[in-house]
Parts: C-alpha cells; structure tokens; sequence
C-alpha cells in the first residue's frame, strides 16, 4: 500500500511540476502549441507538443515556424522569401501553402517537440478538466499534511510486562 501511495503522490508531483512549466514558460518567451494535423509528419508527428520561441520572428530557409492564420495557428516549414513574405509548407503535404506569410503573422520559431503529449494537453486545456485535475492536486496535498502531523503527534508504543 505504501509503494501505491507513494507511487500516486509521484504522479500528483510529478503532473504538478509539469503544469508549473508550462505556466512560466510564456515569461521566457516560449509558447507552448499541439499539433492536431499530420502536415508535418514526420519531423512533428500529429499530437506532438511543439516549443515555439516567440523572440525569433526572423526564420530562415528550413526554419519550422508557428504563424497565425486567422483564428488558428499554423505550424510548418519555411520552403523560401519571396517579396518580404515567407512561401511555407507541410513537410507532408505535396504543394506549398495557398498564401505567403507576412512577417507581422509569425509568432516564432519552433525550438523542439515533444510527440504524443499533445493528446494530454489538449484534454488538460479544458477547463472543466484542469479544474478536477486542480482540486485533486489540492486535496492530495491536504491529505498529505494531515498524515504528516497525525505521525508526529503519535507516540510509539512500549510494551509493559
């Protein structure tokens, strides 16, 4: 029970200190976005995390970015310049994107990825669910306290003859 226990509380810490990450990456100017397409397979396989850093708006050549397209954001790879815009496409797809990307559309430059956690965060991102996965990190941690005081507060016991 206690490996169990244990276990459960190294999960609880362990999904905490991750959602803390996340939280303050934003402060170093990197952006945290999922991928749900298969466009850029298999560089950035579908469901993969990628780590744009937003201080890079000025990608090269082969630089994979993240750009805003409407009210979503994009993620591929810079094929060419042309004019001042950028001429991009899926490492998956056949033909470049329909429209070039204007400079003030890029949010920045992909740093790394982490495949398959996409899924995780995504169902993580609604808000309903981050609200339970909070109250149950709370709680455990509550419990926690508690057993750590019951502990202290109880003598060990002597045998008597």
């Amino acid at each position: 029970m206690k490996t169990a226990e244990r276990a459960g509380r190294f999960i609880c810490a362990a999904a905490a200190a991750a959602g803390f990450i996340l939280l303050i990456l934003p402060l170093w100017g990197i952006r945290v976005n999922v991928v749900l397409s298969g466009s850029m397979e298999p560089a950035i396989p579908t469901g993969g995390i990628v780590f744009t850093d937003t201080r890079q708006t000025a990608p090269c050549t082969g630089d994979i970015i993240t750009y805003r397209l409407g009210e979503t954001t994009v993620t591929h790879r810079v094929v060419r310049t042309e004019k001042g815009s950028y001429i991009t496409r899926g490492d998956a797809n056949d033909g470049e994107d329909a429209s070039p990307v204007a400079p003030s559309q890029v949010v920045g430059t992909v740093v790394f990825c982490l495949p398959r956690l996409g899924y995780a965060v995504a169902f993580l991102q609604k808000r309903t669910v981050f609200c339970l996965l909070l109250l149950v990190i709370v709680q455990e941690m509550i419990f926690f306290i508690i057993q750590r005081k019951g502990e202290r507060g109880r003598k060990p016991r002597r045998k008597t003859i």
